[in-house]
């Protein structure tokens, strides 16, 4: 009895061990297989996405989300909290020969790692991919190419989004209070504004400013203001490029100056993030930004988007694409496809509705249609209609005036605080590379 019991308990471990050998053997076969299991190739993805406001997170998840679409690549992730501070990242990375695969520019870099990837070779051109690809073509932005195409044909960058701007948010509920009926439609109309808004705020012991622009903002304003002069300034406009004519910008800064008034400190690096914080807490009357700052507005504020004065019953504003995409020109032939894979995957239509949804930025891809979500987010979709109805379209500031350094932001600021003549800002500009 006992032996039999033996004998059966001798049987059972063998046919486990068969199993087990079987199961390992059928294991090792499908890592063999080249049917089954691939190489994977490892692409790095540079970005400023970063930080851990709401929609660097949703791009942070559409980014890692390409892995599950295609899990022969690994994505590695290389996120700084802002575009200026990937920049520097990515040019150290390059300085010692490590070219990334990837890199998302968020605007940034223009003058700087953009201009030395060309002009050294270590950017991809991707026009004979666009070129072999009629999907891919097909879904990249008309104002992409038409904007950033060299005069000898190459493509650098790919943007997966259109900014739609030109334009400030105003807060309702303040302009009815103070009693603001109409919306400006001259600059005089808008000095106006400010000073009733200024008063009411004074009168009824409220914190509330008029408006309090970074200095980006300014540069939205100067160039409205250049693109109706029907001068040297504004034929410049007109051709994507900015002209240093002295007696106009003279009279823009006057102008301007007469707004600098309504505004308030700026403490530190003042930036977007603190202009849209003044405006949360409902301090700020209008506030400086694209269609995509429906997004950042808190849902309480009662706030609609009008574009910047320009009289004469026309509109201007800006639809345009920043810098983009950049990939390595790497020579390494499978991350250079992986690569062009995931700039593919971020102009699909679904993630592009993505982006949309997610972090409140218009979508590159032409067929996806932004009324068809009025439902879905109407304050962003009504401020969309207003710049894409304009009838004069100019390009955003970074790309008419590139990068203004710390030196020439804090220059601007003099000349409208009336601490430097409009004569010297110019020479300081001109000192600029871009401006010669």
């Amino acid at each position: 009895m006992e032996k039999g019991m033996e004998m059966n308990k001798g049987r059972a471990l063998c046919m486990l061990g068969a199993l087990f050998t079987a199961l390992l053997l059928c294991a090792c076969g499908e890592r063999e297989n080249p049917e089954t299991e691939k190489t994977k190739t490892e692409i790095t993805v540079m970005n400023g996405w970063g930080s851990t406001e709401k929609d660097h997170q949703a791009m942070q998840q559409i980014y890692l989300d390409f892995q599950k679409e295609n899990p022969d690549v690994t994505l590695k992730l290389v996120s700084m909290p802002t575009s200026e501070e990937m920049i520097r990242k990515a040019e150290d990375r390059i300085m010692v020969g490590d070219i990334p695969d990837v890199i998302f520019c968020g605007d940034a870099g223009k003058d700087s790692l953009y201009r030395f990837m060309v002009k050294e070779g270590l950017a991809l051109d991707l026009m004979p991919y666009i070129e072999a690809d009629r999907e891919f073509l097909e879904n990249i932005a008309p104002a992409n190419i038409s904007y950033w195409k060299t005069p000898s044909g190459e493509l650098y960058t790919i943007s997966d989004v259109v900014m739609l701007s030109g334009g400030y948010w105003y807060n309702e509920e303040i302009f009815e209070k103070a009693g603001v009926k109409e919306l400006p439609q001259t600059w005089e109309e808008m000095e106006a504004v400010c000073r009733r808004i200024s008063r009411w705020a004074k009168r009824e012991k409220e914190d509330v400013l008029p408006l309090n622009p970074t200095a980006e903002g300014y540069l939205y304003f100067i160039d409205q203001m250049m693109s109706k002069n029907k001068g040297r300034c504004s034929v410049a406009v007109s051709q994507n490029k900015i002209a240093l004519d002295g007696e106009e910008l003279r009279e823009i800064f006057l102008q301007l100056q007469k707004l600098h008034r309504y505004t308030g400190e700026r403490e530190g690096d003042y930036s977007y993030r603190d202009e849209t914080d003044l405006f949360n807490e409902g301090k700020l009357a209008m506030y400086v930004n694209g269609a995509w700052g429906a997004f950042m507005i808190d849902e309480d504020i009662q706030a609609s988007y009008a574009l910047l004065p320009h009289g004469q019953g026309m509109h201007v504003a800006c639809e345009s694409t920043g810098l983009g995409f950049v990939l390595g020109n790497t020579k390494n032939e499978k991350k250079i496809q992986a690569s062009i894979r995931f700039l593919k995957y971020m102009l699909d239509e679904k993630v592009q509705e993505r982006i949309l949804l997610e972090t409140g930025q218009a979508s590159a891809n032409p067929n996806i249609h932004i009324e068809e979500y009025a439902a879905k987010m109407p304050r962003f979709c009504r401020a969309a209609e207003l710049v894409r109805n304009a009838e004069i379209k100019i390009e955003v500031p970074v790309n008419l005036w590139g990068e203004l350094g710390e030196t020439d932001c804090q220059n601007l600021f003099s000349v409208l605080e009336k601490e430097m003549d409009t004569e010297t800002f110019i020479a300081h500009l001109k000192n600029n590379s871009q401006f010669k």
